[in-house]
């Protein structure tokens, strides 16, 4: 399956697809290195189907925010 081919869900890019897939992929890899388990086919794969269907969450992180320190008060 080539990234290329997917039809994007509602209001996500393949750009959007490629990185979330890929994180999910290391943490699957991470996982089955620790529990010894496999999977039902190749770990990007899984990755991409998962990120596809709405299974893995995730969000973004305002760095406006993250630059605030924590004792500033907001006005």
């Amino acid at each position: 399956m080539k990234l290329s081919s997917l039809v994007s869900p509602p209001g996500k890019s393949k750009y959007e697809l490629a990185i979330v897939a890929a994180r999910e992929a290391r943490r699957l890899n991470e996982w089955i290195r620790r529990s010894g388990e496999t999977l039902h086919g190749k770990v990007t794969a899984v990755a991409l189907e998962r990120v596809i269907h709405d299974e893995v969450p995730f969000y973004y992180e305002d760095p406006a925010m993250l630059a605030v320190p924590l004792d500033t008060p907001i006005e």
